[in-house]
């Protein structure tokens, strides 16, 4: 076993379980979440919005993987975990060799010009240790963007899919 994949082990036990999910479905492509993050990170996105087909945008974001390859992948141990649970990147340890963005199935981190340094999104590592959440979660005009417990978080995408699918039942039975 690597010294990463103790990291891995040890930060998974200590970690308070929190998740962020982009519900593709709710997500109207206003780049609220893409132009707030801009904002607060001195002008680079660590969520971006892909023209998927013509016109119809939608985001994509470091998922903070329970499993994540990047923290394995990474040599020097610069990819980490913190205590509740996002992937971040210490940049005093990473060297820029970008086996985290080799590892990532998703591409997401990237290489900043200016610290020669992995980067990638961290849930506003300095908003939540103030006591706030994630810029792109709270300013998300439709609540396509959910964060919190992950139990509170599988509760909501239930809760959606239920209505979903009770919703779409009743339009049939009304349709007969």
């Amino acid at each position: 076993m690597s010294k990463n994949d103790n990291n891995q082990s040890r930060d998974e036990k200590d970690v308070v379980e929190y998740l962020r999910v982009i519900d593709y479905e709710r997500c109207i492509g206003c780049e609220t979440c893409e132009s707030v993050c801009s904002f607060l990170h001195d002008g680079h996105a660590y969520i971006k919005l892909f023209e998927i087909s013509r016109g119809f945008l939608r985001p994509i974001s470091c998922f903070h993987c329970r499993r994540a390859p990047c923290i394995v992948a990474c040599p020097t141990g610069a990819m980490q975990r913190d205590k509740d649970g996002a992937v971040y990147v210490d940049e005093s340890r990473c060297i820029g060799c970008l086996a985290c963005l080799a590892a990532c199935p998703f591409g997401i981190p990237t290489l900043s010009s200016i610290t020669k340094t992995a980067v990638k999104c961290d849930l506003c590592m300095d908003l939540r240790k103030k006591g706030l959440e994630p810029a792109c979660y709270a300013m998300c005009p439709s609540d396509a963007i959910l964060y919190g417990k992950t139990e509170n978080i599988f509760k909501t995408l239930q809760r959606r899919a239920l209505i979903k699918v009770i919703g779409y039942r009743y339009e049939l039975n009304t349709q007969r």
